[in-house]
C-alpha cells in the first residue's frame, strides 16, 4: 500500500508537470508469421486521430489475446470467447465495442494484403455484439446563474474555455485547438471549428480538412474581446491558437513538442479544484467538464423547445437519430389534437 502511494504520488506529479507518467513503451514479445508481428505492422500505419490510444489498447488486449496465433486460426468460435472474457471484465460496454472494432479494422487490413481471406469479427451477430449503455438521466447545469460563477472560478483562460463549451457545445479538445482564424466570424454569429487540439475533428475520420460551424453566444465578442486583443498585441495570427498553453514553471517540460495547447487533463483538474473539495469556490455543482459544458448545451436547448435537428447539426452529430438516440427523454412530447382523438360516441 505504501508503494503504491508513492507511485500515485508521482504519477499525479508528472500529470501535473505535463509529462507522460508512462513513457516507457510495454514492448511484448511475439513471433514473426503470428498475429502479433502483424498487429504490430498494422499499429505502424495507423494514422487517425485516435492512433495513440488505439496502440495502448493493441498493446494491452490484442496482442496478449491474440499475439501468438496464426491470423488464419482466428475463428468466429474464437472471437466469442474472446467477447464472452470482455464481458466478464470490468471494462465498459462501450470500451468492449471499441476492441472489438480494432479487431475487425486489423482483419479488414489484413484482407487488402492477402493476410487473411474472412473478418470473423463481421460474422459475430448483432445481438451478441457488447451494446453500450446511454445514461438517460445523466444531470447536466440547469442554474444559469453558475455560469459565471465558473468562468471566475476557473480563471481568465480556462473560464473563457468552459464558457465555449457551455454556450457552443464545444468539445474540450475543440475548444483547446481554436485558431485565432476560427474567431473571424463572431459578428455573423457562428465559430468555425477546424481542429481537435492539434489534429483533425473527431468527424473527420480521415483527416481531410474538415471543418464545422458552431452558433456563437450573442455575447461571445464582448466575452472574449479582452483576450483576443490581448493575443494580437503579441502578435498572435490567424493561424496562432487563442488558448496557448503556459507552464506555470518555465522548467515543466510538455509530454510531446508538437503541441502547444491545453490539454483535456488540466482543464479537468482545473474543474476538479473548482467544484470539489473543502476550498472549492463553486458550491453545489456536482458535473464533470463534460456534464457541464457540451453536454449541458444539448439538454438546455432541447429542453427550450429548439429543434432536434438544428441542435444536432450545432454539436457536429452524424444525424439527428444520434442526438436522439442520446438525448430522447428531452425531445418535444406535445402532439396536435387531431394525432390523438379517441373513438367517436357514435361508435361506442
Amino acid at each position: 500500500m505504501f508503494q503504491a502511494r508513492q507511485e500515485l504520488a508521482r504519477v499525479e506529479r508528472d500529470v501535473q508537470a505535463g509529462r507522460d507518467p508512462f513513457p516507457e513503451a510495454v514492448v511484448v514479445p511475439v513471433a514473426a508469421g503470428t498475429a502479433g508481428s502483424l498487429l504490430q505492422q498494422w499499429s505502424e500505419t495507423l494514422k487517425n486521430r485516435n492512433a495513440r490510444d488505439d496502440r495502448s489498447r493493441i498493446t494491452r488486449y490484442l496482442l496478449p489475446t491474440f499475439g501468438k496465433t496464426k491470423v488464419e486460426q482466428i475463428t468466429l468460435p474464437g472471437v466469442m470467447n474472446w467477447i464472452d472474457q470482455l464481458a466478464a471484465s470490468e471494462l465498459s460496454p462501450q470500451s468492449q465495442r471499441h476492441l472489438l472494432g480494432l479487431l475487425s479494422r486489423f482483419f479488414s487490413w489484413c484482407i487488402e494484403r492477402g493476410l487473411a481471406s474472412a473478418n470473423p469479427v463481421r460474422m459475430v451477430p448483432v445481438g451478441k455484439r457488447p451494446v453500450a449503455q446511454l445514461d438517460a438521466d445523466r444531470p447536466w447545469l440547469e442554474d444559469e446563474k453558475k455560469v459565471p460563477e465558473l468562468m471566475a472560478a476557473l480563471g481568465p483562460e480556462v473560464g473563457l474555455m468552459f464558457y465555449l463549451g457551455n454556450r457552443s457545445g464545444l468539445r474540450p479538445g475543440e475548444v483547446c485547438g481554436l485558431r485565432m482564424g476560427d474567431l473571424e466570424f463572431l459578428k455573423e454569429g457562428v465559430i468555425r471549428v477546424a481542429h481537435s487540439y492539434g489534429g483533425p475533428l473527431k468527424e473527420d475520420k480521415r483527416g481531410e480538412g474538415k471543418v464545422k460551424w458552431v452558433p456563437a453566444p450573442a455575447d461571445a465578442e464582448q466575452v472574449l474581446k479582452l483576450h483576443l486583443k490581448r493575443r494580437r498585441l503579441k502578435g498572435a495570427k490567424a493561424e496562432d491558437l487563442v488558448f496557448p498553453f503556459v507552464p506555470a514553471k518555465p522548467q515543466n517540460r510538455r509530454r510531446t513538442s508538437d503541441w502547444a495547447g491545453y490539454r483535456k487533463e488540466f482543464l479537468e483538474q482545473c474543474w476538479e479544484e473548482a467544484t470539489r473539495g473543502k476550498d472549492r469556490a463553486v458550491k453545489g455543482v456536482d458535473l464533470t467538464w463534460y456534464e457541464a459544458t457540451r453536454h449541458s448545451f444539448v439538454s438546455r436547448n432541447l429542453e427550450a423547445g429548439v429543434q432536434l435537428d438544428e441542435v444536432s447539426a450545432a454539436v457536429g452529430h452524424a444525424s439527428p437519430a444520434t442526438t436522439k438516440r442520446h438525448y430522447g427523454h428531452f425531445i418535444r412530447k406535445i402532439f396536435n389534437p387531431a394525432l390523438r382523438q379517441g373513438v367517436p360516441a357514435t361508435a361506442k
